[in-house]
């Protein structure tokens, strides 16, 4: 019987999912240099930025940036070959947002917005030199726009504002709101404290 156990014990760590620590795109034969991004915008690496950490021989075509495991596209000021000295990378950089914090949460749907972070607001981006190709860029392209083209009387955007200070306290943290030891509020109104 111990033997029939062993060999389904066996059988089920053999077949069981492994777990997935969100490092899987990490090369360990490669230097990352990571920088961090606070705030959404375009950034922009130049040359002698690159050249401290002796990446000025490094050719451009081989750049590769990741954030959260995902490659995210660049742009060289040259194509191919090394950075001339007013050379420069540029890529669109985000703030941190709250997805990577929805895995802290027994129910995904508790977590109320995933626009923010619990922790920070600053991304970690990695750059790192892929000679096997194939990396993400953002080419030049030609402005095909035919004259005389009338510009679009509007444009539509949305815009949020999302409160960095509370947080969900979860199915029931209505409860918590009417416990009795909670303390009391207080208001001024014409200028008398009131409790």
């Amino acid at each position: 019987m111990k033997k029939l156990l062993t060999i389904v014990f066996l059988f089920y760590t053999m077949t069981a999912p492994a777990q997935s620590f969100n490092n899987e795109w990490i090369d360990y034969s490669k230097t990352y240099y990571k920088f961090k991004v606070g705030s959404s915008g375009l950034y922009r690496i130049p040359q002698s930025a690159l050249a401290s950490i002796n990446l000025a021989n490094a050719d451009v075509s081989s750049f590769q940036l990741w954030r959260n495991g995902e490659e995210v596209a660049l742009y060289t000021s040259n194509q191919t070959g090394i950075l001339a000295a007013g050379g420069y990378i540029e890529f669109w950089g985000e703030a941190n947002d709250g997805k990577p914090d929805q895995v802290l949460y027994r129910n995904p749907l508790d977590q109320i917005n995933n626009s923010k972070s619990l922790f920070t607001d600053t991304a970690a981006y990695f750059l790192t030199v892929n000679t096997a190709g194939n990396n993400k860029r953002l080419v030049p392209t030609a402005n095909t726009i035919p004259a005389g083209v009338i510009a679009e009387p509007y444009f539509m955007y949305t815009a949020a504002v999302y409160p960095n200070e509370t947080i969900h306290l979860g199915p029931y943290g209505a409860l918590f709101l009417k416990l009795p030891f909670q303390l009391p509020l207080r208001e001024e109104r014409a200028g008398l404290l009131t409790r």
